[in-house]
């Protein structure tokens, strides 16, 4: 993409956002780093609004709305996880390739559960490749515009990890706070075996809940190498729990066997 094309995609979604959003574009110190990233600038009344349809189609059909269909816009807040796992990619060497040759291959990055995309965004200025993952249409409009600040080589894609077979595998998976549903495990497990590529690695954001104890004692049980790091950040004063996945081949040969 040369840069009239960028540009105009750029321009293209931010004006399709700011028709249905209050936007706010701001500078997020991220580490070392300064990210402009353009945001909903009240969750709240996003919120306000999914609730307001979901009860105006309750009155005039009778039909109650499930759980699992609200839809409501988790998406819209600003996670602090996003922000951990984006200082510590920032300030370590996690997204440099195993060889630091000229023509070493730029690293695939997969942004599972991305909302508005501060993760991948940070991964997309440290010259990765980025696909932005969501279930949510709005929020990977967000992602793609705040990624292509920084890189062409950035998408998006509606993706559903229950389900979906992306037919690809990444060299990077990061996660923002997908581990507080205990019934997601199972799923993520499997999602992250077939879309990890041989060496590769995975990176969870999670600030300290239950669940989060928990899945350190399942996800070891499966197999994977689990290394905990934590990172303080800003906005709390506890900080980001960060859990990092790998699977040797030799791991994955015998767990494939045996399965």
């Amino acid at each position: 993409m040369t840069a009239a094309p960028h540009k105009l995609a750029m321009a293209t979604l931010e004006a399709r956002l700011a028709r249905r959003f209050d936007l706010l574009t701001e500078t997020i110190p991220v580490g070392p780093l300064r990210v402009q990233f353009t945001r909903v600038a009240d969750p709240q009344v996003v919120l306000d609004q999914i609730c307001a349809s979901i009860d105006l189609h309750e009155r005039t059909t009778g039909e109650r709305v499930k759980g699992d269909s609200l839809g409501l816009p988790y998406w819209a807040e600003l996670w602090d996880s996003a922000i951990g796992i984006g200082t510590w990619m920032a300030k370590t060497n996690w997204l440099l390739p195993a060889t630091l040759l000229p023509t070493a291959p730029t690293l695939s990055v997969l942004d599972l559960g991305c909302g508005m995309g501060l993760s991948g965004t940070i991964a997309a200025m440290l010259r990765a490749d980025v696909l932005f993952a969501d279930m949510e249409p709005d929020c990977l409009l967000f992602a793609k515009l705040n990624g292509l600040r920084y890189s062409t080589q950035v998408d998006a894609k509606k993706v559903n990890w229950q389900t979906d077979d992306l037919q690809r595998t990444f060299d990077r998976i990061i996660g923002s706070d997908v581990l507080y549903d205990r019934t997601q495990w199972p799923f993520l497990d499997t999602f992250f075996r077939k879309h990890l590529a041989p060496g590769g690695k995975i990176l969870l954001g999670e600030p300290g809940r239950q669940s989060g104890d928990d899945f350190l004692i399942w996800i070891e049980g499966r197999g994977w190498t689990l290394t905990r790091q934590v990172q303080p950040v800003p906005t709390r004063t506890v900080p980001i729990r960060l859990f990092e996945l790998s699977l040797s081949l030799r791991r994955l040969r015998r767990l494939e066997w045996l399965g």
